[in-house]
């Protein structure tokens, strides 16, 4: 995530939290019988990676 603009502080927890919402959702679709929940993770976390990651990092 740094290599495409996240802070290097920010990022490991940043990575820690898209692992633990996906997972979450992935035993969320699994008690609703749904892909909803998934959809709408992917949705937020796109947004989340997008406000974050804007630019790559310059070495």
């Amino acid at each position: 995530m740094t290599a495409h603009g996240a802070e290097p502080e920010r990022a490991p927890a940043l990575a820690a939290l898209v692992v633990a919402s996906v997972e979450g959702a992935v035993a969320l679709c699994r008690a609703e019988r749904s892909i909803q929940p998934l959809d709408q993770i992917a949705q937020q976390l796109e947004a989340l990676i997008g406000e974050t990651c804007r630019s790559p990092r310059q070495p």
